[in-house]
């Protein structure tokens, strides 16, 4: 099954709208051995090294929360 690992990502300090914006981490494409139950399960670690080494998510930001999601994800823009 095709797996999207999307993260909900917000402003450090940022109570206005629209502070927060939804990215796609990785997918079956990118990562073809995650799966649901490894998403679910472990998630976390992965999450955490890809904020840290992202460019612009590693500072003054934090992830509110992150979802497995089956199939291609669309981003909605702001969450």
């Amino acid at each position: 099954m095709f797996v999207t690992v999307v993260a909900v990502l917000c402003r450090l300090g940022g109570a206005a709208s629209g502070s927060c914006v939804e990215e796609i981490v990785t997918d079956s494409n990118m990562t073809p051995e995650i799966s649901m139950m490894q998403c679910a399960v472990g998630a976390q670690v992965g999450l955490a090294k890809w904020m840290g080494e992202h460019p612009i998510y590693h500072v003054n930001w934090r992830i509110e929360r992150y979802k497995c999601v089956p199939g291609h994800y669309e981003i909605k823009g702001h969450a």
